[in-house]
């Protein structure tokens, strides 16, 4: 018989060996044709609703670490804003600049004060979503025992050197007294640590076994308690010069002066008895003549 002829039975009697492989394999798993249709269905809806709820998270994920970094964007505008103001306005009564410059820098500084102030709780509740603890962390007591109070040292001295610019008085001892330079610095340095620190807190990390945000954290609180601790010599609140109080002097046990004596009153010589006179004794006897 031809070769066409063999090929042509096989295909008319048997059909194609790999059709008839995969229909045993059905028949040997019982299969029907509806069951295949409902696995198929079944896997597309699992499929696509982990899809879903993958990027939903993934989307999630993503707006709160661009929140969070927009906070943290925010609270370091504030910090240099009143930082910045506070300095042009020392600076401007230190070289006794026109008064008009004096006060249009220090409404600019109100301004920036009234800013910070308004905007205080907002930061407090982004360190705490940065920080991940809704309990008061070590993040949120630097902020509030060093830099808010700091800040507030500052803003005090200030507004006493300008009540006495405005006197016409030299404000350059007030500002000395008040150690405006040192606590100016430490705003900086202390701004600084702090927002650079909150920065990285917003990284984003996929891997949930992975201690990465933990020693973050940890390290966050290292350098900000190391540049965000206040010398032990705090500022003086008032602003005055205040001699140093005077050592104690050691003081003597006052000693008893002894009381004299009284002397002894006077006492009278005793007197004598008076003697009675001795009479004489009687003359000779003249002789006779």
């Amino acid at each position: 018989m031809p070769r066409a002829c063999v090929a042509g039975a096989w295909d008319q009697g048997n059909g194609d060996p790999m059709s008839k492989y995969g229909m045993g394999l059905l028949r040997s798993a019982r299969l029907t044709r509806r069951q295949l249709i409902t696995f198929a269905l079944v896997s597309a809806v699992l499929n696509g609703v982990v899809t879903a709820c993958v990027g939903t998270w993934l989307a999630q994920t993503y707006a709160t670490q661009q929140s969070r970094r927009k906070s943290v964007e925010t609270l370091a505008h504030l910090i240099y804003d009143r930082r910045t103001r506070a300095g042009m306005v020392v600076s401007s009564m230190r070289r006794n600049a026109p008064l008009e410059e004096i006060q249009y820098r220090k409404r600019a500084y109100d301004e920036a004060y009234v800013d910070w102030n308004k905007n205080i709780l907002l930061n407090l509740f982004a360190i705490r979503e940065v920080a991940g603890d809704l309990k008061f962390t070590t993040l949120v007591k630097a902020f509030e025992d060093e830099l808010v109070a700091s800040m507030a040292d500052v803003d005090r001295c200030l507004t006493q050197a300008y009540d006495q610019k405005l006197k016409g008085e030299d404000v350059a001892p007030l500002l000395e007294a008040c150690r405006m330079a040192k606590m100016h610095q430490f705003v900086l340095d202390c701004g600084a640590t702090f927002t650079d620190e909150l920065y990285k807190l917003t990284r984003i990390t996929f891997d949930p076994f992975s201690r990465a945000l933990e020693e973050r954290k940890h390290l966050a609180e290292v350098n900000i308690k190391a540049n965000c601790t206040r010398p032990p010599e705090e500022p003086p609140l008032t602003g005055a010069v205040t001699a140093p109080p005077a050592a104690p002097t050691a003081t003597s046990t006052p000693t008893p002066t002894p009381t004299p004596a009284p002397e002894p009153a006077p006492t009278a010589a005793p007197t004598q008895p008076a003697t009675e006179p001795v009479p004489a004794p009687p003359a000779p006897p003249s002789p006779s003549p």
